[in-house]
């Protein structure tokens, strides 16, 4: 507004504030404003810090905004780590010009910038002390729905005793207010934006929490992880490239630390200040930080279900068979969750495909049988030459699909066991010389074909060696039903 020897500068600025401040001199410059030291006239002459909007900003509509909104925002936040807000006004003058300003409280002692500059490394007991303080500030932020966007060391002051206030609130807003920036306007001071930030894209409290991590980097290295010949290069390679190494004396769990606060993905960090501040205190007790809360639930979701549960129903375990077919490693897909609603609907066409499956299997092995006694009746099968009967040294056996059924009469479908050894869920052809069937036929059509099979084996005993002639075994003919593994019966479910 006026420097500090522009005697009517000052006169004109302490004409507009009014009686209630007495200005003394300025102590700062933002973006935006300009700060005064000033004392409080009502509150015995307390000093206090009034922020100034610059007159070339104060009538435009969007920075005023702004503006309007950190005040409002500030007055609501009761934080020793913050920096307090006292009063906020806005004036027109004569010549119809809007003139604002904020009071606020007075932190003597120096910025975290000013530290860094006559430091460099600050030792990494008095760097996590102070990433704790400021933690703790932005989780009162935060819980207030609001979101800093401007945390940097020029915005961390630390008092003689060491205690550490957030401050300026120039740019910050309510999460849930109408953005006041520009879609694509990047706000915020480029060597520590959030890279969700730099690309204009929604921010959030963990936003501020990647800048404090960029922060927290610099007190233990001495240097920023980014630097750039211009604010796009450095923007640029906080979206895509990964931050160096930390020095090796920084601590495992410190360099843990800030790797979490500094991940690309704003869903991977430490969603808020209060969550990064528990992380800090264990980090000082020497401890690991514990990961993030929403990136753990992530890797919960996508976590198998455990081999040895059993299938149930309703909570009840239930002896289920089931075809597993052979699969190899290529086929192999991941676990998927599914709704509720979704696996209910799944149970009960499950049960329908299962009575399709056994009507199916009945009906053929029906047919099969009609089938093979009406060609013994014609004539056919029995009454065929040597030729006929035996155009293979080696007979063929006729396989079923067995099914099996829950003897209790519950809900659970017939499930059909594929026979051993890779056999087709198909029925194989029956052999005209030597049909085997189970469940397929009468007791009187099961005694007309023993006779003519004895018959017929008296026959080629007479064409063939005996050793060449092997009976057709009826065990080969009846698959083998395992029972199904626990991990198989919960998969299936």
């Amino acid at each position: 507004m006026s420097d500090n020897n522009d005697t009517t500068g000052i006169e004109r600025l302490q004409q507009l504030i009014g009686p209630d401040y007495t200005l003394k001199w300025i102590i700062g410059h933002g973006g935006m404003s300009t700060v005064w030291l000033a004392d409080d006239v009502n509150n015995g002459n307390r000093e206090v810090a009034i922020k100034v909007l610059r007159p070339e900003f104060s009538d435009n509509s969007e920075f005023l905004s702004r503006f309007r909104n950190e005040a409002l925002a500030a007055e609501k936040i009761d934080s020793d780590n913050v920096v307090q807000t006292y009063d906020y006004r806005e004036i027109t003058d004569a010549a119809d010009h809007t003139f604002c300003f904020i009071v606020m409280e007075y932190v003597p002692g120096e910025s975290l910038a000013d530290r860094l500059v006559r430091d460099g490394v600050v030792p990494e007991e008095d760097a996590l002390d102070i990433f704790e303080q400021v933690a703790h500030g932005l989780s009162v932020i935060h819980s207030l729905g609001m979101v800093h966007r401007d945390i940097k060391p020029g915005n961390i002051l630390i008092t003689d005793s060491g205690h550490v206030k957030i401050t300026d609130f120039g740019i910050a807003k309510a999460a849930a207010a109408v953005p006041l920036t520009r879609t694509g306007m990047v706000v915020g001071t480029a060597q520590y934006v959030s890279p969700e930030q730099a690309q204009g894209q929604k921010v959030s409290p963990a936003s501020d929490v990647y800048s404090l991590g960029v922060v927290g980097y610099e007190m233990l290295a001495g240097r920023r992880p980014f630097n750039g010949d211009s604010s796009v290069s450095v923007a640029i390679a906080h979206i895509n490239q990964a931050p160096p190494q930390l020095p090796q004396t920084v601590t495992g769990p410190a360099r843990e630390l800030i790797g979490i606060a500094l991940r690309k993905d704003p869903q991977r960090r430490f969603s808020d200040g209060q969550e990064l501040e528990r992380a800090v205190s264990a980090v000082r007790l020497g401890q690991r930080p514990p990961q993030p809360r929403f990136a753990a639930a992530a890797t919960a979701v996508h976590s198998p279900p455990p081999a040895s549960l059993p299938a149930t129903k309703l909570g009840e375990a239930v002896n289920v068979q089931r075809h597993v077919p052979q699969q190899t490693a290529h086929s192999a897909r991941p676990p998927q969750t599914r709704r509720p609603q979704d696996q209910g609907a799944s149970s009960k066409s499950g049960r329908s495909n299962g009575g399709v499956i056994a009507l199916v299997v009945i009906v053929l092995i029906v047919v099969s049988a009609l089938l093979i006694w009406m060609l013994y009746n014609s004539g056919i099968l029995s009454g065929g030459s040597a030729n006929e009967t035996s155009t293979s040294s080696t007979p063929l056996v006729t396989e079923w699909v067995t099914t099996t059924v829950n003897p209790t009469g519950g809900n659970d479908e017939p499930v059909s066991q594929a026979p051993t050894g890779g056999t087709s869920l198909e029925p194989v052809q029956p052999s005209r010389g030597a049909p085997e069937t189970q469940n397929a036929a009468p007791s009187e059509f099961m005694s007309e074909q023993n006779s003519n099979s004895e018959q017929r084996r008296r026959r080629d005993e007479d064409t063939y060696p005996s050793q060449y002639y092997q009976e057709p075994s009826s065990a080969a003919s009846v698959p083998s039903v395992e029972q199904p593994t626990s991990e198989q019966n919960g998969a299936s479910q």
